[in-house]
């Protein structure tokens, strides 16, 4: 266990909270009920954000990936397609966000995709449970000027929890679950080499489902120290330059990893003591060396994520100062499958003295925040 890493939750303890803006950058509508998976970048001028758009349901068929553009984290364009919808072998195909990359000059946006076997689809769309995906695929599209975009091409990058991000060495680094893409090539499309963290099924789960972080056959909700399912991760790099991969588990406590070469190989991951509510977060650096953590730390009620927290280190192990960014009660307008939990999946960006964050809200809502970092 790494005893040193650690969030100090104490669940009695008041934690002050941030004055934010805070801006909508999607409402749900009666024909796309559901939006997650968002992911932000910087580019020519411009925030870009895309996110995950369905029907009703979390990965459920035909879902696609729309995009969103601001001058001013303000006033924002109407959402547009941007990958999808993609014809599969039998129907329409699930179209995930993996996120964007720039080198200054050209804009990359990374998806995924894959089908359902029919054989677990209830008349024609996704049932409960997260089983029987197939024809999976990477994809990126590239833009000189976030407008006309270059036609979808396939990826040798994988993971794409988070979009890549450079390590000290200028190393590009995608980090996902069992495995993460490294590339040397500044362009973000080329060069991408697969480094595995873990094997399936490490530490004792061989049928842990990742749509969730629970085993298939567990109902939502239900807390274990023991069904461990490792994924989505997101990660540190400390002045020594090791890297701290940090991985969702399924149980109360995020585990970690740790690199040494650059992110070739890992140790195999281990508990920490830094809790979790069973759900997706974001790990970066702030301009002047504190390491950050956005998420929903408060591990009770499981998978409920209702509060929005960042958290503070000197040292990207000790996380001993806490702020709420946001803890409004939303309630979702539309029910679908795994349409639980308020704050969901949050992406970042510290860009000219702010720190932007994108998180869905109950699934079906994507919320805007802006902090300006003197005052952390």
């Amino acid at each position: 266990m790494y005893k040193n890493i650690t969030n100090h939750y104490d669940p009695g303890k008041k934690r002050p909270k941030l004055v934010c803006f805070e801006k909508i950058l999607f409402e749900p509508t009666k024909e796309w009920g559901f939006a997650h998976h968002p992911a932000i970048i910087w580019f020519k001028g411009r925030f870009y954000v895309m996110f995950s758009s369905g029907h009703v349901n979390e990965d459920d068929v035909g879902q696609v990936v729309r995009y969103t553009t601001s001058e001013d984290f303000e006033e924002w364009t109407e959402p547009e397609l941007l990958y999808g919808p993609i014809q599969g072998e039998f129907r329409e195909a699930v179209a995930s966000p993996g996120g964007w990359y720039t080198d200054g000059e050209t804009l990359v946006a990374y998806f995924h995709s894959f089908e359902y076997d029919e054989s677990v689809l209830e008349d024609g769309h996704r049932a409960i449970g997260n089983k029987g995906h197939k024809n999976r695929r990477n994809q990126y599209r590239t833009s000189t000027d976030g407008v006309h975009w270059s036609e979808p091409q396939d990826s040798s990058a994988v993971g794409g929890n988070h979009q890549p991000a450079r390590l000290q060495s200028g190393r590009l680094l995608c980090c996902g679950s069992a495995r993460h893409s490294y590339s040397d090539n500044p362009d973000g499309i080329h060069d991408w080499h697969v480094s595995t963290c873990f094997p399936d099924g490490y530490p004792n789960n061989v049928d842990f489902d990742n749509g969730e972080g629970v085993a298939v056959d567990t109902p939502a909700g239900v807390v274990s120290d023991n069904l461990v399912g490792l994924c989505e991760g997101s990660f540190v790099q400390t002045d020594d330059g090791t890297i701290y991969m940090y991985y969702r588990s399924g149980t109360p406590y995020l585990w970690a990893a740790e690199s040494h070469d650059n992110a070739e190989t890992w140790t195999l991951p281990q508990p920490t003591k830094f809790t979790d509510n069973r759900t997706k977060f974001h790990f970066g650096r702030l301009p002047g060396g504190k390491f950050y953590y956005v998420g929903t730390p408060d591990p009770f009620p499981p998978r409920t994520r209702h509060v929005l927290v960042l958290s503070l280190s000197d040292n990207g192990l000790d996380y001993n100062q806490h702020f709420i960014l946001a803890d409004t009660q939303y309630k979702g307008r539309f029910v679908g499958i795994d349409k639980n939990g308020v704050y969901g999946y949050p992406s970042t960006l510290v860009h000219d003295g702010y720190l932007y964050i994108v998180v869905s809200i109950c699934k079906e809502k994507i919320l805007g925040l802006r902090v300006p970092v003197d005052t952390l």
